[in-house]
């Protein structure tokens, strides 16, 4: 099994670590010191300053051990020692030849070759002893070397057995492998691993390939296998693999995984504990199976089962089906007034069961003959117990028969009375038809001959107004053409025929019918007559067609649904590339509908609906298209508009507002007058576009550009929209990055008295993006709005402000110093922001009143007693509550009364026109009177000049900030600052 390491970048497989994955080829033995030391040994007993290890069967010699020669040095002693280890080769110690001829030349002027004793190897291994003294030549080798050969020999013998063994179990593991990752594939099935003390994850090839991850792709730990799972399933998948881990509880589970670049994807999962050998539990182990075929599979059947009963239900014929034992699985409810049971009756009953021996025998052999040979079988007989002649006709399949029951009591007692009528009334409740071929007459056209009542009834004529005539007038020929060319080339090939065509009304109105044409013959060559049964199926039809139209339009308002309206602006874009006229798209939300749907019920709202479908389709032309989409959407799609881009947008724009002006009309519900605004948005198109998704997607961002332009207006789209929105969904993603990586720091702003002492800071979080730089909290506070991360980067904000707090009341000069913190609406909404408050506090341990809570008017807008109740409950912990940019939001006396504040702050764009703006200044000073009346303090932002500084403070205002006395500083500029005040400013200890 190929397994792949979590921290690993590639996949290696589990014997990468032999020499044989690396290489192709298996080596020496790897103890390669131990040949050293034999050699050297060799040396030392011989006297010599030089010993090789040598195995001169290999093609070159290969050395496995040396003492006393590098290796070049090595080859270049066995070259010319070369004749003293043939085969032939005599012991003792003898001169090497070095005449200048040969191709190597040593140092070495003597040598001794000592084979290895050839029982332990290969009878060409040996010992070869080099010395520079001549004078050894002759000398034998001593009873210690001798000793040291068969030693040596052995350990050669061993090391061969090992690599042997270590070669034979790498081919058995990469087998194994092979097997493995076979079976795994052909079963879609990966195994993984996950060792519990380092929480890293190993797995096959076949799990990454199911959850489509590339070759450099793997899963690395515990949470990133969690990871892959849909977000619905992660906590139960965490929550049993901690139960497998801790309490070795196997599981066994169908979840979804993400895949990348696709849809989720349906796994069998599945995980068991291994033990160690103490009990103790090692790691989990584990498979997972794509079994997104078998889901598709299961929906695929639910669907087919669906669709096939709402076919049952609309056969009027009595039909039943059987298994292959005939036994009842299904009745509809004419087969059991026919049969005179219930469904719970028959059930699993055998057809045949309840009627005579001789009529249940016919019976059986003609069923059983249908499922032996695959062919439909019909039969007519009398069913005593029922007192009626039945037709039946089986169609085998799969599981069993389709049998259908007709009743021809009737027919078979015209066949009685009359012989010529034998087929023709063979359907009694049926429309009958009999015509003469019209071989005798001179136009060779067929002529009506009879009808019964049946026909009668359904087409209006009397029998005396068609006898004579030619079934031609009951037909539209244009549309039955074709079925009739197919009915005749039918009938040349059988004697019968079926098919569906409109037949004509004396009033002129059409209905269909199913038709089967049977010619009756006087001789085996002579067609004299034919006998049409037809049977109204009208009743069918309409009944596919409105499960045709209920799959494309909707239920409620009749319009288009969203599956029409991208079928035809798929068309309508090819016609548009094809003729070069430009169409619009326009997409249209009515506002405020939930409150609509809240106070008068959703049966009002659904009026609501019906009526705007209705002047919709009124204030467009026939041409254009009108679609709900769903809820309160609709889309009007307009094409041939002009093939000059400005001229079409004018009549977009002109049909947008009369669509806009028609929607404001007041609307008559039942017993009430609503009024209703829509937001619109328009794109056009010219058949460049090609992605009908990315129109609506246009569109519905223009749409909401005019709800954010306050509703009830029209926007086009604008390719700045979706630059916005790419935008923000770039500052979204790195804002997450952000907060795992702590880009953000906090800047503080000094708040100074009148007498221009430094009593405290505003906190303003600045974020440092690596390639964008510091960026301003108007870049990026919106986004973390929208998604919610001001949830914790404001907390974060506030516990750095708390520790700056705790950093300096350890020193004299900052001790008295309070730091404003701004809280957002959604971070102070939040159901535990006063208990993270009181966490904070708790955990840097600050005077509480050091910490100003900075709250927005918008807080006020509603749900006013959460609101005070909260803000009541921080005042008790005995935080300072400040009211940010008062006078430009949701505040009144009656309100303001109530709230437990300390503080008011002058909006900054009240401050910046209070020297030039009477209306400005005006406001400043009422707030300050009203804030003195309140007993709270008052703090003017934004503070730029003396002038306005000295004009706020003439009319009461307590404290200032803004760049005339510092601009927002890190925290080191702003220890700086407060060690060496600027003038005009104090810091008080």
């Amino acid at each position: 099994m190929t397994m792949r390491p979590g921290p690993d970048i590639n996949r290696a497989p589990l014997v990468s670590d032999l020499a044989f994955e690396r290489t192709g080829s298996f080596p020496a033995f790897h103890q390669r010191v131990e040949f050293d030391r034999l050699a050297e040994l060799a040396a030392h007993l011989a006297g010599t300053g030089a010993a090789l290890l040598v195995d001169a069967a290999r093609k070159p010699a290969e050395v496995m051990g040396a003492h006393g020669l590098a290796p070049d040095a090595a080859q270049a002693a066995i070259a010319a020692c070369a004749d003293l280890m043939g085969p032939s080769a005599t012991e003792g110690w003898k001169r090497v030849t070095t005449d200048k001829d040969r191709p190597h030349r040593t140092d070495w002027r003597c040598g001794h070759w000592l084979p290895l004793p050839a029982s332990a190897t290969s009878a060409q291994t040996g010992l070869l002893l080099l010395d520079a003294d001549t004078s050894r030549d002759g000398e034998a080798a001593t009873p210690a070397l001798r000793v040291l050969a068969s030693h040596a020999a052995g350990v050669v013998a061993l090391a061969r057995r090992c690599e042997q063994i270590e070669q034979y179990n790498a081919n058995v593991l990469r087998e194994s492998e092979s097997r493995l990752n076979l079976t795994e594939h052909t079963a879609g099935a990966g195994s993984w691993s996950l060792q519990l003390s380092t929480r890293k994850v190993v797995h096959s090839d076949e799990f990454a390939t199911i959850l489509g991850l590339s070759d450099h792709e793997q899963v690395k730990d515990l949470e990133s296998m969690v990871q892959r799972y849909t977000p619905e399933w992660r906590s139960g998948i965490r929550q049993r693999l901690e139960r497998c881990a801790q309490n070795g509880e196997s599981f066994d589970e169908e979840i979804q995984v993400l895949v990348d670049g696709g849809t989720p994807k349906w796994v069998r999962t599945v995980g068991t504990a291994v033990r160690r050998a103490d009990g103790e539990i090692a790691r989990i182990q584990g498979a997972i199976q794509d079994i997104s075929a078998q889901k598709q599979a299961q929906q695929d059947t639910l669907r087919l089962a669906m669709r096939l009963t709402t076919t049952l239900a609309s056969i009027t014929e009595a039909f039943v089906t059987l298994d292959r034992q005939c036994c009842f699985t299904y009745l509809n409810q004419e087969s059991e007034r026919l049969l005179q049971k219930t469904t719970a009756d028959l059930l699993g009953m055998e057809v045949w069961q309840d009627f005579s021996p001789g009529l249940a025998q016919r019976l059986k052999d003609q069923l059983t003959k249908s499922l032996h040979t695959n062919r439909r079988v019909e039969l007519e007989d009398f069913f005593p117990t029922l007192g009626k002649w039945l037709e039946v006709r089986a169609y085998p399949f799969a599981e069993g028969l389709a049998v259908y029951f007709r009743d021809v009591t009737e027919r078979r007692r015209s066949q009685e009375q009359l012989m010529l009528l034998e087929t023709s009334v063979s359907r009694l409740n049926d429309i009958v038809v009999i015509a003469e071929t019209g071989a005798a007459s001179d136009d060779q056209e067929p002529r009506i001959v009879f009808v019964n009542d049946a026909f009668e009834q359904h087409t209006g004529y009397s029998r005396a107004e068609v006898l004579g005539q030619t079934p031609r007038m009951l037909l539209e020929l244009d549309p039955a053409i074709t079925k009739l060319r197919e009915l005749a080339q039918s009938l040349q090939q059988s004697r019968q025929a079926r098919t569906e065509l409109m037949v004509r009304r004396k009033n002129g109105a059409m209905f269909w019918v199913e038709l089967e044409v049977v010619s009756v013959q006087a001789t085996a060559e002579d067609i004299t007559h034919w006998v049409a049964v037809g049977r109204d199926i009208t009743q069918r039809k309409t009944a596919e067609d409105m499960i045709r139209h209920l799959a494309f339009y909707d239920a409620l308002t009749d319009l288009p649904n969203r599956q029409l309206l991208l079928d035809r602006l798929q068309q309508a874009l090819a016609a548009s590339a094809r003729s070069g006229q430009h169409g619009a798209l326009m997409f249209i939300d009515l506002d405020n509908f939930k409150i609509l749907n809240d106070t008068l019920g959703h049966h009002m709202g659904d009026q609501l609906l019906q009526k705007v479908a209705q002047r919709l389709t009124r204030s467009v032309r026939k041409t254009d298209m009108v679609a709900r989409l769903g809820g309160d959407e609709f889309v009007v799609m307009v094409d041939d508009l002009s093939t000059d881009p400005e001229a079409a947008a004018f009549k977009a724009t002109a049909l947008a507002e009369k669509v806009l002006n028609t929607l404001r009309e007041p609307f008559q519900l039942t017993g009430h007058q609503h009024f209703a605004t829509p937001s619109i948005g328009v794109t056009s198109f010219n058949g460049q576009q090609s992605d009908v998704g990315e129109l609506l997607k246009q569109a519905d961002l223009a749409m909401y550009q005019a709800k954010s332009l306050g509703r009830n207006t029209l926007c086009f789209f604008d390719p700045g929209m979706q630059a916005t929105v790419s935008a923000n969904a770039t500052v979204g993603s790195d804002l997450r990055v952000a907060l795992s990586e702590q880009q953000f720091v906090v800047y503080y702003q000094p708040q100074v008295d009148r007498v221009g002492v430094i009593t405290g800071v505003e906190a303003l979080v600045r974020w440092q993006h690596p390639q964008r730089g510091l960026m301003t909290p108007a870049d990026f506070i919106p986004v973390a709005e929208d998604t919610g991360l001001i949830l914790p980067l404001g907390q974060w904000v506030l516990e750095t402000a708390c520790e700056q707090l705790a950093a300096w009341a350890d020193r004299a000069q900052t001790a008295n110093l309070s730091i404003a913190v701004n809280v957002s609406v959604r971070q102070f909404r939040h159901p535990d922001f006063v208990d993270m408050v009181m966490a904070a506090i708790t955990r840097t341990g600050i005077r509480p009143h050091k910490l100003k809570l900075e709250l927005t008017e918008s807080l006020l807008a509603d749900r006013m007693e959460i609101t005070i109740d909260k803000m009541g409950m921080l005042k008790a912990l005995g935080v300072t509550l400040s009211l940010d940019d008062f006078g430009v939001g949701y505040s009144s006396l009656s309100v303001l009364k109530r709230l437990p504040l300390d503080q008011l702050k002058i909006d900054k764009g009240f401050v910046a026109d209070v020297l030039t703006d009477p209306n400005d200044a005006a406001i400043s000073r009422a707030i300050i009177a009203l804030a003195q009346s309140l007993s709270l303090q008052v703090v003017a932002e934004g503070v730029e000049t003396q002038e306005q500084r000295d004009f706020l403070a003439y009319q009461g205002c307590d404290q200032f900030q803004g760049h005339l006395f510092a601009k927002p500083l890190p925290i080191e500029a702003l220890d700086a600052l407060l060690q060496n005040p600027t003038a005009g400013m104090l810091v008080l200890s």
